[in-house]
């Protein structure tokens, strides 16, 4: 067993494609995750109205739904029971960041490495923070509901976009710690970044945001650093 994985974690495993289910799960099950399979939205509904998993790998695009749109769907009702990680070929920048926006955890491309799938799911059921319905993050007088988008400071509430969500929950992640510019790019563009300069155009659009929300700005910028999150009172 691999040393670092939690002992008995089960996954649900949400992939049509019947040879890539095979091979991960013999994969993971020779490292003790027990698996759970679906090959539908219809599938996964099942599997989780009987059994609640540690963790769901889910597709996108399965025969009969999105699973993006299942994701958001299960995030609104507030009955996403595990964080979700997504596993698939669509790998744009507009379809992560619409992963993410659904209530996602992670998000892999493929082609992948299952050793890296494994550290991921890993690191998602490690990670504080994660309740039966929605993550929550805390730095100093803030809170962000990742699955929403949604920042608040007492009754204040910011609704984040996009590239903005993506930004705030590094940094508020790794509060106090210092987020390096080439983090926050890959966190947001995974090595295909733009060859203009567009992280700096987020961050200051950030900013104004904040700003004008809640009347300070937590983001800060660290010399030759990168920016980290000063969310105190």
């Amino acid at each position: 067993m691999n040393p670092s994985s939690p002992p008995n974690l089960r996954l649900l495993l949400v992939e049509d494609d019947i040879d890539v289910a095979a091979s991960l799960a013999q994969y993971l099950e020779a490292r003790d995750l027990r698996i759970d399979f679906a090959y539908s939205l219809q599938d996964a509904r099942q599997s989780l109205a009987v059994r609640t998993p540690d963790v769901i790998v889910l597709d996108v695009e399965l025969p009969d739904g999105n699973g993006i749109d299942f994701c958001r769907q299960l995030s609104e009702q507030g009955s996403l029971p595990a964080p979700v990680l997504f596993l698939t070929a669509r790998g744009t920048l507009e379809d992560r960041l619409a992963g993410f926006g659904a209530g996602a955890v992670d998000y892999i491309v493929k082609p992948f490495e299952p050793a890296e799938l494994l550290a991921r799911i890993e690191a998602v059921h490690r990670r504080p923070g994660l309740g039966p319905y929605k993550e929550v993050i805390e730095a100093g007088s803030f809170t962000l509901e990742s699955n929403t988008g949604l920042l608040r400071r007492g009754e204040v509430h910011l609704q984040l976009k996009k590239s903005a969500l993506l930004i705030v929950r590094s940094l508020m992640e790794n509060a106090p710690g210092t987020v390096s510019r080439d983090q926050l790019s890959d966190r947001i563009w995974e090595g295909e970044v733009p060859d203009s300069d567009p992280l700096r155009a987020h961050i200051h659009s950030l900013r104004l945001q904040l700003r004008g929300t809640f009347d300070c700005d937590p983001v800060k910028v660290v010399r030759n650093l990168g920016y980290c999150w000063d969310g105190r009172p």
